[in-house]
């Protein structure tokens, strides 16, 4: 409830940003708000299963969709009439460092291996394809390296968590894309800031681009905007632009869970196709175990059972089930009267059989089948 309770508090301050920007005039800085707003509510609909919530957040998330299209319409239709947008849109460009926040976000990540359970065929591919030719650009002189990885499979699966490791064991830039708000840039600077990406990333190589929600860029080709269609071809152009030069050491990760959206002159781009499925059981015992690092527990709780009982969930589903489990201790310390001075009891292997009463698969068996089929079709590994 505590993490509900965050998540709501975060899309109505989004939420109220944004009609404050959009009454003010600001409709860029509005639509990007609103896009926040509406990334949350879609969390939200995830993990929240109360019948009454979720049809509040549907409303809301529907009602914020229709205003950014709204806004869009304007911005597109009427470019000569609202001048101060298309100024601020090109400080963004011109100022990245400051400004290029609402678009990408530059960190060096500190994710070690052993943070991630298991996926130790994933972490191999990614060895040999980035952190090998980037540690020791030497021995591959006359070895092209890839520079193009998808990461596909279900949500909370850990890909987000690869590209970090990534980054992080070569010590590279680590920038995040966000394609959602990259598309709801004023008309025409969408192309700027990709543009400009691929030139800060070479600016501060070695570098990692990661792009989460990929096939929201690269979606198959059709009866779509001009602009889009602009945005796609830079995004093609620079992606081959980076293979000409192989001293570069940048790397564009993507990351979906629509992998039969992308369209083919993407999906070839992205050489490494690397399919990161549901934790096996061995995977579910060490997330439960990292999740639960400096909770203390009760010596009746059982790892292997746990795990057995989590069969078909998500590594974002266990965090769920663990943070659900340790916030029991605390209700009932509320509940008594000694919230602020009390201690809460252990975690109790009772905990997590109630916390998993509660918390269902994200994913179903159909979506599986559909992801394991297209990895057969097109996965390079």
């Amino acid at each position: 409830m505590e993490r509900l309770s965050e998540l709501i508090e975060q899309a109505s301050n989004f939420a109220r940003k944004a009609i404050r920007l959009e009454r003010d005039g600001n409709i860029a800085a509005a639509i990007y708000n609103y896009s926040q707003a509406v990334k949350i509510l879609k969390t939200l609909l995830q993990i929240d299963q109360r019948p009454q919530a979720r049809e509040i957040y549907r409303k809301r998330l529907n009602e914020y969709s229709l205003r950014i299209k709204r806004l869009l319409s304007r911005a597109w239709s009427k470019e000569k009439q609202i001048p101060q947008v298309k100024r601020r849109t090109e400080y963004l460009v011109q100022e990245p460092s400051i400004q290029f926040t609402d678009v990408i976000m530059m960190e060096r990540p500190k994710i070690r291996e052993q943070d991630i359970a298991d996926l130790e065929h994933a972490k191999q591919v990614l060895k040999e394809a980035v952190i090998w030719p980037i540690l020791r650009p030497d021995l591959f002189k006359h070895i092209t390296p890839w520079r193009g990885i998808l990461l596909f499979g279900p949500p909370g699966c850990g890909k987000t968590l690869l590209a970090k490791w990534v980054a992080s064991e070569t010590k590279s830039t680590f920038f995040v894309v966000d394609s959602a708000t990259l598309l709801s840039k004023w008309l025409g600077e969408s192309e700027k800031i990709v543009k400009k990406i691929f030139s800060l990333a070479r600016e501060h190589q070695p570098a990692v681009i990661f792009i989460d929600e990929i096939d929201a860029i690269a979606a198959k080709r059709g009866e779509e905007h001009e602009a889009m269609r602009r945005v796609k071809a830079i995004f093609l152009t620079e992606m081959d632009g980076i293979h000409s030069k192989p001293n570069e050491q940048i790397v564009v990760i993507g990351a979906t869970n629509l992998p039969w959206d992308i369209d083919p002159a993407f999906r070839r781009r992205f050489e490494r196709r690397v399919y990161i499925p549901l934790p096996d059981f061995n995977a579910r015992k060490q997330i439960f175990r990292i999740h639960l690092r400096g909770i203390k527990l009760s010596d009746d709780v059982n790892f292997d059972e746990l795990a057995r009982l989590t069969e078909g969930y998500t590594g974002a589903d266990i965090a769920l089930i663990c943070r659900e489990a340790a916030m029991i201790p605390i209700r009932e310390l509320a509940e008594s009267g000694q919230l602020l001075r009390g201690k809460p009891r252990p975690v109790q292997m009772s905990d997590f059989l109630e916390a998993i009463k509660k918390i269902k698969p994200s994913v179903s068996k159909e979506e599986i089948r559909k992801y394991e089929e297209w990895a057969r079709k097109f996965s390079t590994t």
